[in-house]
């Protein structure tokens, strides 16, 4: 009986215990910790995903335009025909100055007096003066310099005149060795030497554009893929009335180079350059030009006159130069942050004026009632202002102040360069205008109307986003 007293009294005592929920302890910690782990993912998310747009400040600065140009040469060139059909023999040097009555060349019609002095000249020597080993030796010097593997033909070129000279050194001696048998020639009229019809400066070369001007040279002129010229002395006889020199009757001389838009508007409008300081890259010398100003077919160009140094290149129709023009100053941006934008060209005519005296406005018709409107303005000129589609679409109508002229939205479209101001934090165009573009850095004008002053904050890659994109 005791024992299932007791019994009982421990069942009664197991039965009062009385179990309470489980209770879960949140941290605040655990919390602060999960939260900026999902933030940190949302932003790594949003970067790896969205563009990433650089921001570039505009600063002050300047390009060095050390500019080289392939120059087009243009003399006052006289091209000298035979008189007659006959062997020629070369007398005057190439590139050597003559009179009115200096002798040129000579023409054998028979081929006996040339053969004698041909077998004379062979059979001679010939003691070269100081003057002789110097024109040689200026001769081999200037190839050497322009040397150029890519043009193998320039090897035959100066093989032949090198070969020329020396035979000329020779011939003269040979000529004055031969005495009364060469004046019996001359007197038989099988022999004629023939002097230079006009002074200057001989050259045995020719290749079709001595009759060229500043006034009707051409764009293709400039092709120097097509160009090719003829050496004359390599010939060793000649039909009555085909070339055997040139002579450059004159010292005054010009260069033409053809150079972008920026750079032309640059000198002529802004700087309004009259003289141009250059350097012949041939053989680093420098002069001063007088500067003329040329646009043909959409092409500008620059048109050097000069006084001094034809003869140093009196056989060379594009001669290589540098323009020295090393102060080209504005505000310096990268070229990557420029783009093109098309606006609509509106006429001034059309602008109605508003309560503020300086604000532009137009009057847009429409079926519920005129509406007047003011767009932003991008860019003007003389007669028109320049808008986008923010207000207006194409083909919308524009009334006329005091006028039933209608003007047509999209009547006329142009292209304007510029980049993104993103001051308020948002991409807005701004149009530039260039004093110098570079390769990788462009020199726009400062304190323009429309465009962006120092310190303003543009667009890195300016493709990349378009008008009104908020940038973070």
């Amino acid at each position: 009986m005791s024992r299932n007293r007791n019994k009982n009294s421990n069942s009664k005592k197991e039965n009062k215990i009385i179990k309470y929920p489980k209770q879960y302890n949140f941290s605040i910690g655990f919390i602060v910790v999960g939260v900026m782990f999902i933030y940190m993912i949302f932003h790594l998310f949003t970067y790896v995903t969205d563009k990433n747009i650089t921001v570039y400040e505009v600063s002050q600065g300047s390009i060095s335009s050390n500019l080289e140009y392939n120059a087009l040469a243009i003399r006052q060139e006289q091209i000298v025909n035979a008189d007659s059909t006959g062997d020629i023999l070369y007398i005057a040097e190439n590139f050597s100055k003559v009179g009115a009555k200096s002798n040129v060349y000579a023409l054998d019609t028979s081929g006996s007096v040339l053969d004698s002095v041909k077998s004379t000249s062979q059979n001679s020597e010939v003691k070269l003066n100081n003057d002789d080993l110097a024109k040689i030796q200026t001769l081999i010097s200037n190839y050497t310099y322009d040397f150029d593997t890519v043009e193998y033909n320039k090897v035959y070129s100066f093989k032949t005149e090198l070969e020329s000279q020396v035979q000329q050194l020779y011939t003269v001696s040979a000529m004055e060795a031969m005495g009364d048998s060469l004046q019996a020639a001359m007197s038989s009229g099988t022999f004629s030497i023939y002097n230079s019809p006009v002074p200057g400066l001989v050259v045995y070369s020719i290749d079709g554009l001595e009759n060229l001007s500043v006034d009707s040279f051409l764009a293709d002129t400039f092709d120097m893929s097509q160009y090719s010229s003829v050496n004359l002395k390599s010939q060793g006889s000649v039909n009555a009335g085909e070339p055997v020199y040139k002579v450059i009757t004159s010292d005054h001389w010009n260069l033409i180079v053809e150079v972008d838009k920026a750079l032309y508007k640059d000198l002529k409008y802004e700087k309004k350059e009259t003289y141009l300081n250059i350097r012949f890259l041939e053989d680093e010398n420098e002069t001063w030009t007088n500067l003329d100003y040329a646009e043909k077919d959409g092409k500008y160009y620059f048109i050097l006159t000069l006084d001094d140094s034809m003869d140093r290149y009196a056989d060379s129709r594009y001669v290589h130069i540098k323009i020295l023009n090393n102060n080209v100053s504005g505000l310096k941006i990268p070229n990557s942050s420029i783009v093109k934008k098309k606006f609509f060209t509106i006429p001034k005519s059309c602008v109605f004026q508003g309560n503020n005296g300086d604000e532009v406005g137009f009057m847009l018709q429409s079926s519920e009632g005129d509406e007047y409107i003011t767009p932003t303005i991008y860019f003007e000129k003389d007669d028109y202002y320049y808008i986008d589609n923010e207000k207006v679409s194409k083909g919308d109508i524009l009334l006329k102040p005091n006028s039933d002229e209608k003007y047509v939205v999209g009547s006329d479209i142009e292209e304007l360069d510029g980049v993104y101001n993103v001051n308020k934090g948002y991409a807005v165009f701004k149009q530039i205008e260039y004093n110098h573009k570079g390769e990788e850095y462009s020199i726009i004008k400062t304190g323009t109307k429309y465009g962006i002053s120092m310190y303003d904050h543009i667009v890195l890659q300016g493709d990349e986003v378009e008008e009104n994109t908020i940038i973070n």
